[in-house]
Formats: C-alpha cells, structure tokens, sequence
C-alpha cells in the first residue's frame, strides 16, 4: 500500500467503548480479544482509504508499553513472545462517536496511568531509599557526617545498591494485593503465607517481633485470630505505604487492609496508627491532594483520634515543618541527636517533618533522611514510598535507579508487581505474580548476609 493510501491523526477517546484488540507476538502469531478503552486513551488513527470497513481506520497506543496492563490480559501479556505490539480496527462510525482529533499529547493524564505512576513511583521509591540508605543503617548522624556520603550514591556493593527487608515486606503486600482484589480474608491468607515462606528464605536483619510473628504464623490460625505479638516497631509502616496507593480511594477498605498488615505481626495500637497515617500520607499524595503543614492535623485527626502523644508529636512535626528547620535539628530537639530508632513514634515525626517539606523533592527528601542516622534504611524506605507516590518514577535520581541491583527480585520483578497492581485495581479481577524460588533466595541471602557482615567489620575502623 502506497503511503499516500494513508492519513495519520492524533486522536483521543472521549468516552469508554468495547472493541476487539489484535495481538501481535515474535514467533509471528497473533490473536484477539476483547477490550474497553478508557477514556483519555491517546492513539495513532491511521486512515486506509483503500480498505473496506473495519479495517479502514487502524489505531494503536501512543504509549502501547504503558497502556498493556489496562488492555492486555495476563494470559497474553506473561507470553513469552508477547512485545507490547497490539492495534485495534475501527469504523468510521466508532470513530466519529468515541474519539476526538487532537494536534498534540494532552498534558493532562488519564486517571489510569496517573495511578500507574503512583504506583511505580511508591514501589521503586521505597526500593531506591531502602537501597540507598542501607550502608548506613544503625550508624550515628555524627558519624555520617564524617564519613561525608553526599551527595548520594549506591555504595552498598561497589556502587551498587541491593535491597533490605523494607523493599522485600512491600513486595509481600503487593503480591497479596494482587492475588486478592480486594477480598480482604485472602489479602491477610496471602500476606500469610508470603510472610511464612519468607521466613523459610532466611533473610537477613529480620526484628525480633517480626521474627515471632512469622513463628507464629506457622500455627495456621484463622484470619480473625491471626495476631503477631505487642511491639510498636517500624514493620507495619514500612509497607504500608503501597496500601495507601491502592486503596487511596476507598477510605474504608484502606484502614481494614492496613489494620490486617499490622495485626499480622505487630498488636501496639501505635503500630497501627503510624501505619495507617504513612498510608494516609501515600493515599493524599496518589488522590493530588497532599497533605501540607496547613491541613495535616486536621487530616490526620480520625486517626490520631484521643492518643495524645501522637497529637503532640505530629504538631511538633508540623510546627517544625512550618519552620522550615533541618531533619537533624528536629531530631537533636527531640532527643534523637545520634539517630532515629525502629520505634513507629520516634520514626513517624521524622518522617512526616521530611514529607511535609520534600514532598516534590525525592532526592532531598531521602538526603535528609539519611543524614539523621540510625534506622536510615526502613526512614529512606517509608519516606521514598510516600514522596514516590507524588513524583513518580520519573522524580528519583536516574543514576539511583540504574544502579539499584538485586536478585531474583531485580528491577524486572518490581516493574511486573506495578504492572499487575494497576491492571488489578484498574479491571476489579485477580492478578497472578511468580513465587520466588527458594534456591535462588537462599543463595542470594547467604551472600546478602556475608556482605553485610563486611560492613560491620568495615564500622570497626575510622573514622569515628
């Protein structure tokens, strides 16, 4: 066919309508299904004024990549051949009545890729702050001065970073966000057994409370029973924030799942309170309404509810938000001066100071983080959740996002859970994940720990 046989046009749909998408695949084949493209879906209209109908007006995704989790089924999309090559044919009726031409890509995003990005944007941003700040993890902000970090790279193995328990647990929650749409027994079934199985994987630096969660765990105890033990430590807030992104529009689902993630391993109701207010802060972020030093107490109070001590630490936050001071001058006013600890209160004030005054910022964000000291990696994971959310992937540090190396839950793995989060969210039907296999996570745990231990040989020398 001649190319003056064709006439290309930008066009957008105007409103949702079923069509048949035609799937190409590498082996060469091909098939088709049935498909509803969501409104704001920009495409390629190609005219075949040669072509009888349906086949005189071909169109395709503009970002086809993007756009396979909401159109492509996970029986065509986890094909091996399958290349995100996929068109649709319209007739000149459909076209009239479901699309608009247009001269250029809106700046406005459709509502299905805003929260796709909200989502890359918590997964890798956890990722990233987790790796960034593990080297220095239980290290003094005085000593990390001196050892003069900044500006920030991977430094964990030979400029790489690899990820800690902070990025593996968000990993467990998405695998059972997945699984369970929104069923929220089998969201805690699924939460379960990955916390069980991870256990098995021997991982490394795992707290003590969770460590007597996951025992506990092997009891099989019913949903309504299935407790961890009292402890206020960071665990539940540290993969809380995914649940904040996925259930940001449903106020009511997002405290359930979030009370079943903190129950599952930690009982303090402060657990559950910090966890929620990360979810809350990641909900805020994914919904463009974030929370600032002007509205967030009168956010947060159905949570804070009549804990004072949380009242109070959450108004210090934000008076010194409002201030404009330095994550280490808040934490040396409030007795953290060598670092912030795994207690859920002592981390949730430093966490919140940073969002409120980073929440565009994700490097700084994860600077400041860093330069407190203490539990550095589980603070830059919350954080980067939360300000990853609002930014997207596309607002943490390219030369971060390279650099971050792991195995067998690499890049690839952690951009395969994103894309079944949106589809999942965005079809209302359960998604499938792949189970880690246990020989590669031994072997990659034996290395992580050895690895690890040469850090804290490394802590033995200067400087002090």
């Amino acid at each position: 066919m001649s190319g003056t046989d064709k006439k290309r046009t930008l066009v957008r749909i105007t409103k949702p309508f079923e069509t048949t998408c035609f799937i190409s695949f590498a082996a060469p084949y091909g098939l088709d299904e049935r498909v509803t493209l969501p409104e704001g879906l920009v495409l390629n209209l190609i005219e075949h004024e040669a072509q009888e109908e349906p086949y005189r007006f071909e169109a395709s995704p503009v970002e086809s990549k993007l756009w396979a989790p909401f159109l492509i089924s996970d029986k065509h999309r986890f094909d091996k051949n399958f290349r995100y090559s996929y068109n649709f044919y319209f007739k000149q009726l459909e076209v009239e009545q479901n699309c608009e031409a247009i001269d250029q890509i809106p700046q406005e995003i459709p509502a299905p890729l805003k929260l796709y990005y909200a989502f890359q944007g918590c997964m890798f941003g956890t990722a990233v702050g987790d790796a960034i700040g593990l080297p220095y993890e239980g290290i003094s902000s005085r000593r990390i001065q001196k050892l003069n970090p900044f500006p920030l790279r991977h430094r964990f193995l030979f400029g790489r970073g690899m990820l800690s328990d902070d990025t593996e647990h968000t990993c467990m929650v998405a695998h059972a966000l997945i699984f369970s749409n929104e069923d929220t027994n089998r969201f805690s079934d699924e939460l379960a057994w990955s916390l069980r199985w991870w256990l098995l994987g021997l991982p490394a630096g795992i707290g003590m409370a969770t460590l007597k969660s996951c025992i506990k765990l092997w009891s099989f105890k019913p949903v309504n029973k299935r407790k961890g033990v009292f402890s206020a430590g960071n665990g539940p807030a540290m993969r809380s924030a995914l649940i904040g992104v996925y259930a940001h529009d449903d106020k009511a689902l997002r405290t359930t799942l979030v009370e079943l993630n903190t129950r599952i391993t930690h009982t303090d109701p402060k657990a559950i309170k910090g966890a929620m207010i990360v979810a809350e802060m990641a909900a805020r972020n994914t919904q463009g309404e974030p929370l600032t030093p002007e509205n967030c107490l009168s956010g947060l109070d159905e949570i804070i509810s009549d804990d004072e001590e949380l009242r109070v630490l959450v108004k210090n936050a934000i008076e010194s938000a409002k201030q404009n001071q330095t994550a280490q001058t808040f934490c040396q006013d409030n007795h953290q001066a060598k670092g912030v600890g795994g207690y859920i209160y002592h981390t949730l004030p430093v966490v919140m100071q940073i969002v409120l005054r980073h929440n565009n910022d994700y490097e700084q964000a994860i600077t400041e983080a860093i330069a407190c000291g203490g539990d550095t990696d589980t603070v830059a994971a919350i954080i980067g959740g939360i300000v990853g959310a609002n930014v997207g992937k596309a607002g943490i540090p390219e030369d971060w996002l390279i650099n971050l190396k792991d195995w067998p839950r690499d890049k690839n793995y952690l951009d395969l859970l994103v894309d079944e989060l949106a589809s999942v969210k965005w079809k209302k039907e359960s998604g499938q994940t792949w189970w880690m296999d246990p020989i590669r996570l031994w072997l990659r745990n034996a290395f992580f720990m050895l690895w690890v231990l040469a850090h804290g040989f490394r802590r033995l020398l200067p400087p002090y």
